[in-house]
Formats: C-alpha cells, structure tokens, sequence
C-alpha cells in the first residue's frame, strides 16, 4: 500500500476483522482495498468472503495482502449460486480479531469508517451504517487517483451522481452522531455496513444458511438479534461508505418465505455457524 503502516508484532492478533462479501468485481475489489489504505484506524485484518468468484480475485488478494499489516485471509466456496450466508459464516470463523465489521465487495469506505465502528463498539450491540449509491457514469470514470488522494470523499465530487434521497448519508457529522438514536427504537441493518463483537455474533449462530438468494438474509439476522437481546444503533453519519454502481438480481424469494425470514420465532440458527455435529 501506499501508506506505510508498522508490522503487526509477533503473536499478537488484530483488534477488528473486516468481512468484505465478494463475487468476481475484482476492480471493485480493488478500488476498496485502495481506501483501505487511507483508513485512520490500522489494527484490522481483512478476511475475503468469496462466494465462488474465478481466480482474478485470488490473484488481488495475493497481491495486496503483501502490502498490508496484516496478511489478507480469503475464505472461497465453489459458485453453486448466491451462497452469502454459508460463506459470511466461514469468514467470521476464518477471523482472529474479536470485533467484526461487515461490507460488500461494491462499497468504497471513507477514511474514518473503521475507527468509527471500532470506536463506538459495544456489547450487546449491532452499529448499523448506510451508503451513497453512485450511478453509471461515476461509477464507470472512477479513477485509483480519485480514491487514493481522497478525492471522492469530498461532496462535490459525488453530489450530482447518486441517489438524491442518499445523498445525507455520505455526509461525515459527528456532531449530529450522538442524536442518531434518540428517537429510534430499532434501526434496520445492511449486510454492507454493519459491525458487532464476535460473541454477540456467535451468540445467534450467525447468518441462518438455509437462506440461499440474496434480499432477506440480513433482515433476518436483524431479527435474531433482536431477539437475543442484541440492539441495533446508527452510526450513519460516520460510518460512510459508496456503493459502486451495478445491476442487481430480483430477489428469488416468494412472499411466504420473506415473511418467514424476516419475523423468525426464535435467535438462534439451527442451520447456522456452528452445527450439529459440533456438539448443539
């Protein structure tokens, strides 16, 4: 990387883990590892939940994890279909650090994301941020300059070419951060920005891996958490992140099966992280 960052020191472990959920976009890879390099917090490892990708994200991997304090860990599954809930599962035991912070493999990070979800960690709960969705044609000129320099963190730079209703979440303020949850019962939580302790995410056994297709799998880790005690909060407003564009798969899940995800009846995942066979 660009920036240089001190070794890890022997035998010691990384305070965060961050989980990043990819399939192929290795240039998208590419351009969060870049922003990555800007981070203002350090001690974090990076554990890649590939989810049947070919080998160009293989070959980033291996030639950014030699630039990084700590080597990245890449966590692959065969392609067999939209399988994020297997292989998120499979990162978070891949992982060393006892707090883990999640993103998607189409989200560029600000420089003050990890220190933000580090910094306001707590047991017992689930930091939940949002995003600003880019359209095509930044998307599309986005350049390994704009990220390095920190360019595209400025306003003016995204503004004109993202969702207008979003536009309020790639706006750092902190101080407005300590109002974000006054008012709030539950806040809702995307599987590309969200962190918690590994006990509290264990606690539920993880993502439920009967859910294979893509829409309702962090809604329903939302619940089981809830369920379990855990509380969701915000940290919108510092936890920023820009969501690259692409085009997006229907969600494959008929209504019954969205209201049976999304309102489980109990926390804990049968077909989750931990299986039967590992003594529950």
């Amino acid at each position: 990387m660009n920036k240089k960052i001190a070794p890890a020191a022997p035998g010691s472990k990384p305070l965060l883990s961050l989980i990043i959920a990819v399939y192929n976009k290795p240039d998208f890879l590419e351009k969060i590892f870049l922003s990555l390099e800007n981070q203002t917090f350090t001690d974090f490892e990076i554990v890649v939940a590939d989810d049947g990708s070919g080998p160009l994200i293989a070959e980033l991997i291996g030639r950014y994890s030699t630039r990084m304090r700590w080597p990245a860990v890449h966590v692959w599954h065969e392609d067999q279909g939209f399988r994020k809930t297997i292989i998120a599962n499979k990162a978070v035991a891949a992982a060393h650090a006892d707090y883990l912070v999640f993103i998607d493999g189409d989200c560029i990070l600000h420089r003050k994301f990890l220190e933000s979800h580090f910094r306001h960690r707590a047991r017992g709960v689930a930091l939940a941020g949002r995003r600003v969705t880019l359209d095509r044609d930044i998307t599309e000129s986005l350049s390994n300059d704009d990220i390095a320099s920190g360019r595209m963190e400025k306003p003016w730079f995204w503004w004109n070419n993202c969702e207008k209703a979003e536009r309020k979440h790639g706006l750092y303020l902190p101080i407005l951060q300590p109002f974000s949850n006054l008012k709030k019962k539950g806040y809702s939580m995307y599987g590309s920005n969200f962190s918690l302790f590994k006990e509290d995410y264990y606690s539920v056994n993880g993502y439920d891996e009967g859910i294979i297709g893509r829409g309702v799998e962090d809604d329903n880790l939302r619940a089981r958490l809830k369920l379990s005690g855990v509380v969701v909060r915000s940290i919108t407003r510092i936890a920023l992140q820009y969501h690259l564009f692409h085009k997006a798969d229907p969600v494959p899940h008929s209504r019954e099966l969205i209201l049976e995800y999304c309102f489980p009846k109990q926390a804990w995942a049968e077909k989750g992280l931990v299986k039967k066979s590992a003594g529950r």
